[in-house]
């Protein structure tokens, strides 16, 4: 597999600590916030907390992707607001549940998302406590990605994002089974890797996504011979 330009809607899925917002959203649904979006990274800057990183909207049941999307794309058409949004999956109280996922938002815009939203036929959780605990989190959203080098993916829109093709779909378990043994055996061991899957004619294509803000061709060349290596090891 081999592409110049991938453009394709895919799946992004992490891990990462999530606990109900304490700011004022201006709505009684249920919202969420990642505390930390980048677990792996370990940056130099403070995170502005006015300023969330990633917010979600807990449904009240499994919206189908499709609704989600399409009920963005009416909010989008009909109304003044400027917003990221994606359907998703959390685990929350040891259930699955629907999110949508909410970029480029201060706090207090979330409550005008939702009432739009739930125009759309979209239905929140109430506005609960929920103390800080650890989730998987998977996001279906577009991909627009640029090769950089074989195998190797810059995306498009945020230069800090690069994606490492592997040849075989690994589970959560194996892949950070991986990816803490990599950390733990490199110089260098500040990024952050989740698991995505993209499209192309053939079918799916599997990923590693870094997200490192400080990032080199050498780095990530290392880095994705270490998942290759891993890889190769499991198959054996």
């Amino acid at each position: 597999m081999e592409h110049n330009h991938i453009a394709s809607i895919g799946r992004v899925s992490k891990k990462e600590n999530l606990a109900s917002v304490e700011h004022d959203t201006r709505t009684t649904a249920l919202v969420l916030e990642s505390l930390f979006p980048f677990p792996g990274y370990h940056g130099t800057t403070v995170p502005d907390r006015t300023d969330p990183k990633s917010l979600f909207l807990v449904t009240n049941t499994l919206y189908s992707d499709d609704k989600i999307i399409r009920a963005i794309q009416s909010v989008k058409k009909n109304h003044s607001l400027s917003f990221d949004g994606a359907p998703g999956l959390i685990n929350l109280y040891n259930e699955p549940a629907g999110v949508i996922r909410l970029k480029y938002v201060q706090y207090h815009q979330v409550g005008e998302i939702a009432a739009a939203l739930q125009e759309e036929g979209i239905n929140f959780m109430k506005k609960r406590k929920v103390s800080e605990y650890s989730s998987l989190i998977k996001i279906t959203k577009f991909f627009s990605v640029n090769k950089v080098s074989d195998g190797i993916y810059n995306d498009e829109s945020w230069k800090e994002m690069y994606y490492l093709h592997v040849p075989v779909e690994m589970n959560w378990n194996a892949f950070e089974k991986i990816t803490t043994s990599i950390k733990h055996n490199v110089e260098d061991n500040n990024f952050d890797a989740a698991l995505t899957t993209m499209y192309d004619k053939n079918g799916v294509l599997d990923f590693v996504r870094i997200y490192d803000e400080q990032c080199c061709q050498g780095k990530l060349l290392f880095i994705h011979e270490k998942y290759l290596e891993a890889i190769r090891y499991l198959n054996d």
